[in-house]
């Protein structure tokens, strides 16, 4: 008698070769792996799912790929990548079973959202979500370009996440207004809100970065990530310019920055979620290159 569980995958479930290739399924590229070689691209990714054991054979039916981290917009993110069912396992009930199961890891995690990332042509699995309650919610812009834009040679950029404790708070403090155009449920008490900005660098990790000339006219929080699509890149959680000082460069500054710093990692690629309400936004990722790359699911 065959039994179906829920797991977290180990080295020895990732090595098996239904593993792969239900992955695969969603991802193609990785049909050019080797079983060896997708341990290693899994290595810190968190991927879990529902496998088959039958006497002293085990199969994987469904998987996800999900991470955790501390943002100023859920405080904690439970963000899942990939998610897929066997196609030979669909329409059995397996994709409802393994959402529920990521549902109880969220609140595990103590999150109250969860982010189901979903690429525009998988409309299978769009008339899923949508039956399951989930709403797309933000749009994935990604840039393939770590070259600048010409920009405005009067801003400058200073990364605030290193500088003394001092200097840190105080660049924080001052842009706690701006931040919260973008963030308005960020605390009011400016102790609290310097202890969760300096907690989200901590375990992100992340940077924060100010554009300044004699005033901070913008900001953006970003961090070196890696998932199965894109592999390693950057994502930029917050991205404003004071509501004065639009239309001025701020923004591109600020892009340019994160450029600059993925060229010195050897990393070409840039992505960021943006609320589906922020069409004024939308243009300007647009007229910087960017593209709606995925939808963002969200319950």
């Amino acid at each position: 008698m065959s039994n179906e569980i829920f797991v977290s995958f180990d080295e020895t479930l990732l090595r098996l070769p239904s593993c792969l290739s239900v992955h695969a399924q969603l991802r193609p590229n990785l049909s050019k792996l080797t079983s060896e070689d997708y341990v290693q691209h899994s290595n810190g990714l968190h991927i879990c799912g529902i496998i088959r054991k039958f006497e002293s054979e085990t199969t994987v039916l469904a998987l996800a790929v999900y991470r955790t981290f501390l943002t100023t917009f859920d405080t904690i993110r439970f963000e899942i990548d990939d998610i897929v069912v066997d196609e030979k396992e669909r329409n059995h009930g397996l994709g409802t079973r393994l959402l529920n199961d990521l549902i109880k890891k969220t609140k595990e995690y103590g999150a109250t959202k969860i982010l189901v990332h979903c690429d525009p042509t998988n409309t299978d699995a769009h008339r899923f979500f949508f039956r399951f309650g989930l709403t797309i919610y933000v749009f994935e812009f990604f840039l393939r370009n770590n070259e600048s834009l010409k920009s405005n040679d009067q801003i400058r950029i200073v990364d605030v996440t290193e500088l003394s404790e001092k200097d840190n708070a105080q660049l924080l403090i001052q842009a706690h207004g701006i931040f919260r155009q973008l963030r308005p449920h960020l605390p009011d008490d400016e102790k609290t809100y310097v202890n969760q900005i300096r907690d989200i660098c901590r375990t992100g990790p992340a940077r924060i970065i100010v554009a300044m000339n004699d005033e901070i006219l913008g900001l953006a929080v970003y961090r070196v990530t890696r998932n199965m699509k894109y592999a390693e890149h950057i994502y930029c959680d917050d991205l404003v310019t004071n509501e004065n000082s639009r239309s001025s460069g701020v923004g591109r500054c600020l892009i340019n920055y994160m450029k600059n710093e993925g060229k010195k990692l050897g990393i070409d690629q840039l992505t960021l979620d943006s609320g589906c309400q922020r069409g004024r936004a939308h243009k300007f990722y647009h007229r910087e290159g960017f593209i709606i790359n995925r939808y963002g699911f969200m319950m």
